[in-house]
């Protein structure tokens, strides 16, 4: 069976905001929920709606990719299936979708996935990722790459300031950059 490689996108295949990144997590004590389920999303509100013809349009345009973004999407779908699985909400798909394809990552892509739950971005990310044959998820956020870790998961975590003081559990490697995370990429894909 391929294995599915999986991408964060803020913060890994997308820079965030003057390169400043105060989203991460740094609870890197969240403990599997091996029941969770991904529960159904719920049809679009008024405010999603509204979001997404006001903010959404404009949250996300101006972020350049990462520096070896694409160059390790790139090796990762000659590998097999790639997917970006992104915390962001699902009401931002249009803009996320037009991002992806204007910086040459889309034609890459087997799946964007989005979260359109209530679940957190770590937890919708174990709920998702759980129960696929995965050969690496890449991320930035910190309790994101402990608990899949410690959910079987092997993760890169990328570095930012806000993630390289903690102790991680055994699964996580550190990326200092896309160009270790794409050598990474090879040694997993050689070893399969």
């Amino acid at each position: 069976m391929t294995r599915l490689w999986s991408f964060d996108l803020d913060g890994v295949l997308a820079e965030p905001p003057f390169g400043w990144n105060p989203a991460i997590n740094r609870d890197v004590g969240l403990i599997p929920d091996f029941d969770a389920v991904l529960p159904a999303a719920a049809g679009q509100q008024l405010v999603d709606r509204l979001l997404a013809a006001t903010w959404y349009r404009v949250r996300y345009v101006l972020r350049p990719p990462r520096p070896g973004a694409l160059q390790a999407v790139r090796l990762a779908a000659t590998r097999g299936p790639v997917v970006v699985l992104t915390g962001r909400h699902e009401r931002g798909r249009r803009q996320t979708e037009a991002w992806l394809a204007n910086h040459g990552f889309a034609a890459h892509l087997d799946q964007l996935v989005m979260n359109a739950s209530p679940l957190k971005s770590a937890r919708y990310k174990e709920a998702y990722l759980r129960n696929r044959e995965v050969a690496l998820h890449i991320d930035d956020d910190a309790a994101t790459a402990a608990l899949l870790a410690r959910c079987g998961i092997p993760t890169a975590l990328v570095t930012w300031p806000r993630n390289t003081d903690l102790e991680y559990p055994a699964g996580v490697t550190r990326c200092d950059d896309m160009t270790e995370v794409s050598s990474l990429i090879e040694r997993i894909a050689c070893h399969d």
